[in-house]
């Protein structure tokens, strides 16, 4: 599969050269992004009472520093921001599914926040004079904060508060992105970019003073808009 992609990338390359004689190269690009940050796999899946599992789309922002050896061959450092507020319906209805004896379920939360800093390959592919596809591989490390938690629950009988503790875990990052670039100018460009950040996470925290050890596949998609000064 490797193979494969690879060969695809190189015959691109080859085929679009010819067609972009005049595209405006820079050594230096530095960009800024904005845009939306999506949760997928086991974040923001609805299932269990898992605070994780009820993540739902929120904010990302981007930064990006690259230097490229050749018109289509770059290398590049990332840091990315995301915020990912949390479901509280959707969460309050996976307790009262555990336990149909709740009348009345509050949930309390605050989002999901991770920044991560990657690094890595960027392949700038030319269409023509002005417009380019840019693919990006890159790895690092994301510094993942798990928000504390309030689940007040009352039944005929009595009430219970169910309580999480907040945590953080310094994860490694894979990221692989498709974006399409636009150049106004000499030294100024909009770009879009989509990207999808996947890490394996272990949480450790406690619900109600138990001990609660969580594995989770934390991957986001971001769709981003932006700008690039070239240099």
């Amino acid at each position: 599969m490797k193979k494969i992609g690879f060969l695809f990338i190189l015959s691109f390359i080859i085929l679009t050269s010819s067609y972009a004689q005049g595209y405006m190269y820079n050594r230096g690009l530095v960009s800024l992004s904005v845009g939306l940050s999506i949760p997928s796999y086991g974040f923001g899946n609805n299932e269990g009472i898992n605070l994780s599992s009820y993540a739902k789309v929120g904010a990302s922002i981007s930064g990006e520093v690259s230097y490229f050896s050749s018109k289509h061959l770059g290398f590049g450092f990332m840091l990315n921001y995301n915020v990912n507020p949390i479901d509280d319906d959707k969460l309050a209805n996976a307790y009262r599914i555990q336990s149909p004896a709740f009348n009345d379920i509050e949930v309390t939360s605050k989002p999901f926040r991770d920044i991560a800093g990657v690094a890595g390959f960027i392949f700038d592919m030319p269409l023509n004079d002005y417009v380019s596809f840019m693919v990006r591989m890159m790895g690092g490390l994301r510094s993942v904060y798990k928000p504390n938690v309030i689940v007040e629950t009352n039944t005929i009988y009595t009430s219970i508060d169910y309580y999480e503790t907040k945590t953080n875990d310094v994860v490694f990052a894979f990221l692989f992105g498709f974006g399409v670039k636009y150049a106004i100018n000499d030294i100024m460009n909009v770009h879009f970019n989509s990207s999808y950040m996947g890490s394996m996470l272990e949480l450790d925290y406690t619900r109600n003073k138990r001990e609660v050890n969580q594995e989770a596949h934390l991957g986001a998609l971001s769709l981003l808009l932006g700008a690039s000064y070239s240099f």
